[in-house]
């Protein structure tokens, strides 16, 4: 009798302690925190600080958030920076980035005891910046040459387009370069006109196209310039500059001060 009481003692004992023990089970059954993100703006100018802000669980408070970012989604995330969870459970933090290619971010918080570690969703964000224009490879030029400074009504524009005129039999009456951009780029900036080198009296009408679809046209006499800010409704893969002088005998040369492009790699 003895020995079947003091058996049943020792399995009512190991029982107690098997069931003390915390099994994967109950690991697995531990929440991932909650993490938010929220970037300030989707398109950057390069240079430019980005601010990234969210909100994590209250209970994280004091506690440090991971930025993450990569270039796209086959790249490996890197750390960025730390940033403090404050008693309402709200974090900011920021990036600044160094080249004109898109950037996606995320916000992680590491496990704790209590909490497995916490992962935001990710945002997209563009970073543009100006470029000359003669960065892009030109083509199909027609005597629209690019040229170190082209003058118009006194004002000298450094890395210019200007047209040409020739005589010699079956010379093109219009002068014409393009520049293929790559569906990089989504702005124009720049200064039409009619160079100084035009002969008095002469006029040129200037034309351009973003494939194949006119943003903008006018005749010029000398001294006459327009500065032209554009936005296209979608990134073109060509632009297209047209020349034609239009008075008899007066050769008038368009040109394009300083053209630029807004663009992303």
């Amino acid at each position: 009798m003895r020995r079947l009481i003091g058996a049943v003692a020792v399995a009512t004992v190991v029982a107690g302690a098997v069931a003390a023990v915390p099994g994967p089970a109950q690991a697995a059954h531990r929440p991932p925190w909650h993490v938010t993100i929220k970037a300030s703006a989707t398109e950057v100018t390069l240079g430019k600080r980005v601010e990234l802000t969210g909100h994590v669980n209250k209970s994280a408070a004091g506690k440090l958030v991971i930025l993450q970012e990569r270039p796209d989604a086959g790249a490996e995330w890197k750390n960025q920076r730390n940033a403090l969870v404050h008693r309402d459970g709200h974090y900011s933090t920021f990036d600044k980035p160094t080249v004109n290619k898109r950037r996606l971010y995320r916000v992680i918080l590491p496990a704790t005891k209590h909490h497995k570690q916490g992962v935001s969703e990710t945002v997209i964000v563009d970073v543009f910046t100006w470029v000359s224009l003669m960065s892009f490879p030109s083509v199909n030029k027609v005597d629209f040459d690019i040229e170190p400074a082209v003058a118009m009504d006194g004002v000298s524009y450094p890395t210019s387009l200007e047209a040409h005129v020739y005589h010699y039999p079956d010379a093109p009456t219009t002068q014409s370069v393009e520049f293929n951009l790559g569906h990089e780029c989504t702005e124009f900036r720049g200064v039409f006109g009619l160079s100084d080198d035009s002969e008095s009296g002469s006029q040129a009408t200037v034309t351009a196209t973003a494939d194949n679809a006119p943003w903008f046209t006018h005749t010029f006499a000398v001294g006459e310039t327009a500065p032209n800010d554009f936005i296209f409704e979608t990134a073109p893969l060509k632009l297209r500059f047209e020349s034609s002088s239009v008075i008899a005998d007066a050769d008038g040369l368009g040109a394009v001060g300083t053209p630029e492009v807004y663009c992303e790699q």
